[in-house]
């Protein structure tokens, strides 16, 4: 998340009310409305269907389609690949139990609308509305709707976030890391409990896989690939990860 670009949302937001109508589909072929306050808190809109879902046509320049989100083992639709690529990083770095996109149009007090990208439940039990926008394609008029979107999520109580993209580098190791985490990929429990013992120091990535499998350094390569995406440990993201790559512990790993 860019800390800067939040601050700065935060800060817009105090101009706007918050005052809105908010809209979601229960199911595909029912819809609710509601003053935008605490109560939404009970309506589980992270659980509601998609408030659009665009039909595919020839020659578009969005990339519709749907997204695997592994934590809760469901396909989530997506209208573009920079959406698919920030659930990918909401599967990996968050611990989420519901995510849905599209979840909901907002009408604020003016009459403008927006339909927020995505909505998800967090394991802490917080709702959090997403939008995703690349920074170059960040206007005055995107950052005043995202302000407006605060100033309304504030009002609710969900929390609120703008994903703005990631440095090149680590969405390719994100991209790569994502081909790992089935459970097919896991180690044994004993062979991740000896490499978390063995790592009092950083290690080289090979050397991490050899402790995971001495007998099978491809499966030990897959299954480190595994406990990276899991974040049972942990690399440099903003550098290709090789042979040399060190690997540690994370903070919260029990061995």
């Amino acid at each position: 998340m860019n800390k800067e670009l939040m601050e700065l949302i935060v800060d817009e937001s105090r101009r706007f009310s918050g005052n809105a109508l908010v809209q979601w589909k229960p199911t595909a072929k029912t819809k609710m409305e509601a003053p935008a306050d605490r109560t939404l808190l009970s309506r589980h809109l992270y659980l509601a269907e998609p408030f659009r879902k665009p039909k595919s046509y020839p020659r578009q320049r969005n990339y519709y389609g749907l997204y695997y989100f592994s934590q809760t083992k469901t396909h989530v639709w997506h209208e573009s690949l920079n959406e698919a690529n920030m659930m990918m990083y909401l599967d990996h770095v968050e611990s989420i139990t519901a995510i849905n996109s599209q979840p909901m149009e907002i009408r604020f007090a003016d009459g403008l609308r927006h339909v927020p990208d995505l909505m998800a439940l967090h394991s802490n039990h917080r709702q959090v509305v997403y939008d995703i926008k690349p920074t170059a394609k960040i206007t005055s008029k995107a950052l005043e709707q995202f302000a407006k979107t605060q100033a309304v999520c504030t009002k609710v109580g969900w929390g609120y976030e703008v994903l703005a993209g990631l440095p090149e580098q680590v969405q390719t190791n994100l991209s790569w890391l994502n081909y790992f985490h089935h459970p097919l990929f896991a180690p044994e429990r004993e062979a991740t409990s000896r490499l978390l013992a063995a790592l009092t120091a950083p290690a080289r990535f090979d050397e991490a896989a050899h402790i995971l499998s001495p007998q099978a350094i491809a499966y030990g390569r897959s299954a480190l690939f595994h406990l990276l995406w899991l974040r049972v440990v942990r690399a440099d993201m903003s550098a290709r990860i090789n042979g040399n790559t060190l690997i540690e512990r994370s903070p919260h790993a029990h061995a």
